[in-house]
């Protein structure tokens, strides 16, 4: 699976936000694409050679990916990169912040059951959705192009799934 990360990387141009990176070499390659002018990474993991992290006078601001959306603007980043392990807990906010910041690709990379739950709630707000598989992982690419997003559409699908998240939990209960 990282063999396939670093063909992205390699590929990408314009402004990078990148979530959960914990390998050097995945790091090194995005240190090493000149295509990439800004990158911000919330790991952690440091790089000193390009703007890698978050920081404000020299010091590390420690962003929670639910609010995400108040430190950058609407459709300011070209590409997003993250780790389905870390933004799980994150999923009912990441999603529509992730589609109003995103104005090209965004890849989540996983387990292939994982990227399927995934890709259904994605399926709402586009259909340009595709997904790489490897022997150890698959990668879920959206293309975040002509993808619109609003308050009403994301209050609605917010109460539908926590919803069916109550009762899932209440149909475990009951059956167990």
């Amino acid at each position: 699976m990282n063999e396939q990360i670093l063909k992205i990387i390699n590929n990408l141009e314009g402004s990078l936000l990148g979530i959960g990176f914990e390998d050097n070499l995945l790091l090194d390659a995005i240190d090493k694409n000149d295509k990439i002018h800004t990158c911000y990474l919330l790991t952690s993991k440091k790089i000193n050679s390009k703007n890698f992290s978050l920081t404000k006078h020299g010091r590390n601001k420690k962003i929670n990916i639910k609010k995400i959306k108040k430190y950058f603007k609407k459709k300011s980043l070209n590409n997003i990169i993250c780790n389905y392990k870390i933004i799980k807990q994150f999923q009912k906010s990441f999603i529509p912040n992730s589609i109003y910041l995103n104005n090209n690709n965004l890849y989540i990379y996983g387990n292939k059951k994982d990227l399927e739950n995934i890709k259904n709630k994605y399926q709402r707000y586009t259909n340009d959705i595709e997904i790489i598989h490897s022997e150890n992982g698959s990668i879920l690419k959206i293309n975040n192009r002509k993808t619109k997003n609003n308050f009403f559409k994301d209050t609605f699908y917010k109460i539908n799934d926590t919803a069916s998240d109550i009762l899932e939990t209440l149909t475990d209960l009951l059956i167990n």
